[in-house]
Protein backbone atom coordinates (compact mmCIF):
# COMPACT_ATOMS: atom_id res chain seq x y z
CA UNK A 1 0.00 0.00 0.00
CA UNK A 2 1.32 3.33 -1.20
CA UNK A 3 1.93 6.54 1.51
CA UNK A 4 -0.76 8.00 0.14
CA UNK A 5 -3.54 5.27 0.49
CA UNK A 6 -2.57 4.80 4.26
CA UNK A 7 -2.79 8.44 5.02
CA UNK A 8 -5.93 8.63 3.26
CA UNK A 9 -7.35 5.66 5.63
CA UNK A 10 -5.60 7.19 8.15
CA UNK A 11 -7.63 10.20 7.65
CA UNK A 12 -10.85 8.52 6.88
CA UNK A 13 -9.89 6.40 10.53
CA UNK A 14 -9.62 9.74 12.21
CA UNK A 15 -12.86 11.12 10.71
CA UNK A 16 -14.89 7.86 11.76
CA UNK A 17 -13.45 7.93 15.29
CA UNK A 18 -13.80 12.05 15.66
CA UNK A 19 -17.85 11.16 14.69
CA UNK A 20 -18.04 8.46 17.05
CA UNK A 21 -16.73 10.65 19.36
CA UNK A 22 -19.15 13.86 18.90
CA UNK A 23 -22.68 11.26 18.75
CA UNK A 24 -21.32 10.36 22.32
CA UNK A 25 -20.78 13.63 23.32
CA UNK A 26 -24.11 14.70 21.86
CA UNK A 27 -25.92 11.63 23.54
CA UNK A 28 -24.37 13.24 26.83
CA UNK A 29 -25.13 16.65 26.55
CA UNK A 30 -28.63 15.24 25.75
CA UNK A 31 -29.06 13.71 28.34
CA UNK A 32 -27.63 16.33 31.00
CA UNK A 33 -30.12 18.75 29.39
CA UNK A 34 -33.43 16.37 29.84
CA UNK A 35 -31.72 15.73 33.85
CA UNK A 36 -31.41 19.54 34.03
CA UNK A 37 -27.80 19.06 34.86
CA UNK A 38 -26.10 20.63 32.14
CA UNK A 39 -21.59 21.77 32.59
CA UNK A 40 -21.16 24.21 29.45
CA UNK A 41 -24.74 26.11 29.43
CA UNK A 42 -26.90 27.79 31.94
CA UNK A 43 -31.16 26.44 31.13
CA UNK A 44 -33.70 28.80 31.05
CA UNK A 45 -36.28 27.48 33.64
CA UNK A 46 -38.60 28.51 31.17
CA UNK A 47 -36.93 28.73 27.48
CA UNK A 48 -36.05 26.31 24.77
CA UNK A 49 -32.72 24.44 24.30
CA UNK A 50 -31.27 25.63 20.89
CA UNK A 51 -29.32 24.13 18.18
CA UNK A 52 -26.01 26.28 19.03
CA UNK A 53 -26.99 25.30 23.04
CA UNK A 54 -26.37 22.08 22.28
CA UNK A 55 -23.56 21.79 20.62
CA UNK A 56 -21.94 24.22 23.13
CA UNK A 57 -22.88 21.99 25.18
CA UNK A 58 -21.90 18.93 23.69
CA UNK A 59 -18.58 20.67 22.45
CA UNK A 60 -19.13 19.91 18.88
CA UNK A 61 -19.38 22.29 15.86
CA UNK A 62 -23.32 23.58 15.21
CA UNK A 63 -22.00 22.77 11.20
CA UNK A 64 -21.38 19.25 12.85
CA UNK A 65 -24.70 18.79 14.35
CA UNK A 66 -26.37 20.03 10.89
CA UNK A 67 -24.40 18.05 8.79
CA UNK A 68 -23.71 14.57 10.50
CA UNK A 69 -26.00 14.44 13.59
CA UNK A 70 -29.42 15.73 12.44
CA UNK A 71 -30.70 12.97 14.70
CA UNK A 72 -30.19 14.90 17.45
CA UNK A 73 -31.58 18.30 16.54
CA UNK A 74 -35.05 15.98 15.76
CA UNK A 75 -34.41 15.05 19.54
CA UNK A 76 -33.99 18.50 20.92
CA UNK A 77 -36.99 19.65 19.67
CA UNK A 78 -38.72 16.80 20.89
CA UNK A 79 -37.03 17.42 24.40
CA UNK A 80 -37.98 21.18 24.00
CA UNK A 81 -41.51 20.21 23.67
CA UNK A 82 -41.58 17.92 26.45
CA UNK A 83 -39.82 20.55 28.76
CA UNK A 84 -42.71 22.92 27.44
CA UNK A 85 -45.15 20.60 28.31
CA UNK A 86 -43.42 20.07 31.85
CA UNK A 87 -43.23 24.06 32.43
CA UNK A 88 -47.15 24.12 31.28
CA UNK A 89 -48.16 21.09 33.79
CA UNK A 90 -46.14 22.73 36.41
CA UNK A 91 -47.56 25.86 36.07
CA UNK A 92 -51.04 24.61 36.39
CA UNK A 93 -50.01 22.80 39.58
CA UNK A 94 -48.74 26.14 40.64
CA UNK A 95 -51.89 28.41 40.01
CA UNK A 96 -54.04 25.07 41.26
CA UNK A 97 -52.36 25.51 44.58
CA UNK A 98 -52.01 29.16 44.39
CA UNK A 99 -56.16 29.18 44.38
CA UNK A 100 -56.55 26.65 46.79
CA UNK A 101 -54.21 28.66 49.31
CA UNK A 102 -56.42 31.59 48.76
CA UNK A 103 -59.58 29.52 49.17
CA UNK A 104 -57.81 28.13 52.35
CA UNK A 105 -57.03 31.91 53.51
CA UNK A 106 -60.66 33.09 52.49
CA UNK A 107 -62.56 29.90 54.38
CA UNK A 108 -59.73 31.30 57.55
CA UNK A 109 -60.82 34.48 57.43
CA UNK A 110 -64.58 33.79 57.84
CA UNK A 111 -63.62 31.79 60.70
CA UNK A 112 -61.86 34.18 62.72
CA UNK A 113 -64.57 36.82 61.89
CA UNK A 114 -67.26 34.30 62.95
CA UNK A 115 -64.58 33.50 66.27
CA UNK A 116 -64.28 37.59 66.81
CA UNK A 117 -68.26 37.95 66.60
CA UNK A 118 -68.52 35.00 69.22
CA UNK A 119 -65.70 36.68 71.77
CA UNK A 120 -67.64 40.07 71.52
CA UNK A 121 -71.06 37.93 72.07
CA UNK A 122 -69.02 36.00 75.30
CA UNK A 123 -67.45 39.49 76.31
CA UNK A 124 -70.21 41.39 76.72
CA UNK A 125 -72.44 38.41 78.07
CA UNK A 126 -69.37 38.20 80.91
CA UNK A 127 -69.71 41.63 81.63
CA UNK A 128 -73.76 41.42 82.23
CA UNK A 129 -73.26 38.08 84.43
CA UNK A 130 -70.58 39.97 86.42
CA UNK A 131 -72.95 43.46 86.66
CA UNK A 132 -76.02 40.86 87.98
CA UNK A 133 -73.25 38.76 90.53
CA UNK A 134 -72.60 42.51 91.98
CA UNK A 135 -75.85 43.05 92.28
CA UNK A 136 -76.93 39.42 93.57
CA UNK A 137 -73.91 40.31 96.09
CA UNK A 138 -75.12 43.88 97.11
CA UNK A 139 -78.76 42.54 97.55
CA UNK A 140 -76.90 39.84 99.89
CA UNK A 141 -75.59 42.32 101.57
CA UNK A 142 -78.41 44.07 102.00
CA UNK A 143 -80.39 41.14 103.24
CA UNK A 144 -77.67 40.07 105.43
CA UNK A 145 -78.30 44.11 107.70
CA UNK A 146 -82.11 43.28 107.14
CA UNK A 147 -82.10 39.92 108.95
CA UNK A 148 -79.45 41.27 111.50
CA UNK A 149 -81.36 43.84 112.08
CA UNK A 150 -84.93 41.84 112.61
CA UNK A 151 -82.59 39.21 114.89
CA UNK A 152 -81.96 42.12 117.11
CA UNK A 153 -85.21 43.51 117.25
CA UNK A 154 -86.59 40.02 118.36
Amino acid sequence: MSASKKAINALNNHKAEQEQLNHNNLVKALVRVKNGQTENIELKPFGKVTVQELAKEAGVSRASLYGNHKLFIEELKNLNENRAKGVTEKRKEREKKSESDKELIRELSRTRELLAQENYRLNEENKNLKREVGALISQLGSNANVSSIHRKKE
